[in-house]
């Protein structure tokens, strides 16, 4: 719970010092991992690329620079520790030596690790809904946390999924605006903005349009789809670090309507620029989902998670189970997310989501 009616360097110091401990452990994991599956050469290059996002961020959103500074404060690390904790994914799709050493800009290949989720988003009998699995390397899983973030002057409340040390990763505000994320592996990434605090400035906007155009005019850093959404559109958005595409525009008032996305791109632009992981179940998943909802359509909140969590082609379902004790940072439903848009509600759950019931978060205030 981000305290209220403080400054956003003071929130961010109380994240900082409660989860200290777990901040220091998940982002060891994650400067190993970006080291290992990354082309980093030791953690002091990667910490220098890292600190090189520090100013987009402060001229993007001075208040999430300073929350984000303000985490590093109270857990007691350098600010660049706390960028490769939330901007991980991106930081992978980086070549040091063209960012630092001035080596060129072209494209390429991308070294076979993944980071995997499903989102659904459908205009129901219950109304709009929207919800994703969040599929990370496993070692992740202990560290998942909600993320409530008061309300403040014009700005809505929010709940969203996130892990500690993290400015939050996909959610809903008040107003019933929602955001859930897909990462992409682009061919075209650059230092740019971190992207937790894109997912946390599309959150203050109180429509899926002006949500939209946040992602449309951020300065960004590589690839993810965003599927923003209210009670009355629903709209994919992909984007590398140099592209953006509306791909699919959904009208929340067709019931039975929907659409989902996994790790690959479905439009054009962002395609010609982005990759798959050889080690990517995207498509597997996809093809299950598009059979499922070629089959029925979605019927509510229960049902797009029940879908969300299925096991069909276990472990390489949609719910995703490939960690295991011996490749513990292989990919695994590590959280799951669903919300009623239409209703302003939003249900999570850590982990496996299979025959998991999903526990409501509650807004505390009005939109």
């Amino acid at each position: 719970m981000l305290e209220p009616g403080v400054s956003p360097f003071e929130r961010g110091v109380a994240h900082g010092r409660e989860c200290a401990d777990a901040i220091h452990e998940i982002g060891r994991i994650r400067s190993e991992l970006a080291c290992a599956q990354g082309l980093f050469r030791s953690d002091a290059e990667l910490l220098r690329v890292a600190d090189l996002h520090l100013p987009i961020l402060e001229a993007f959103d001075r208040s999430l620079f300073d929350e984000l500074r303000g985490i590093a404060h109270g857990a007691e690390l350098p600010v660049g520790r706390i960028v490769v904790l939330n901007h991980y994914t991106d930081l992978k799709d980086l070549d040091p030596r063209t960012v630092l050493d001035g080596l060129g800009d072209e494209p390429r290949a991308l070294l076979g690790h993944d980071e995997d989720c499903s989102a659904i988003v459908a205009s129901t009998p219950e109304g709009a809904t929207l919800g994703q699995t969040w599929d990370m390397h496993g070692s992740a899983a202990p560290f998942v946390v909600m993320l409530h973030v008061p309300p403040a002057l014009g700005v809505p409340e929010a709940w969203l999924l996130s892990v500690t040390g993290c400015l939050g990763m996909a959610g809903m505000n008040s107003a019933g605006v929602g955001v859930t994320i897909n990462n992409l592996k682009s061919l075209d990434a650059r230092v740019g903005l971190v992207w937790p605090a894109l997912v946390r400035r599309c959150l203050v906007e109180k429509s899926a349009r002006a949500a939209a155009d946040v992602v449309r005019n951020a300065p960004l850093g590589s690839g993810h789809h965003y599927l923003v959404a209210d009670r009355e559109v629903g709209l994919g958005i992909e984007t590398s670090g140099r592209r953006f595409e509306i791909w699919r525009e959904l009208d929340m008032k067709t019931v039975g309507a929907s659409f989902h996305h996994e790790n690959h791109c479905l439009g054009r632009e962002v395609g010609e620029v982005s990759a798959i992981s050889p080690v990517s179940t995207t498509l597997e998943r996809f093809e299950r989902l598009e059979r499922s909802i070629a089959a029925r359509a979605i019927e509510g909140r229960a049902d797009l998670w029940a879908r969300l969590g299925s096991h069909e082609g276990y472990p390489r379902s949609v719910c995703t189970h490939l960690s295991s004790e011996s490749a513990p940072h292989a990919m695994q439903t590590c959280a799951g997310i669903v919300m009623n848009l239409s209703e302003r509600r939003i249900w999570a759950a850590p982990g496996c989501i299979h025959d998991e019931e999903a526990v409501e978060l509650p807004f505390e205030s009005a939109a």
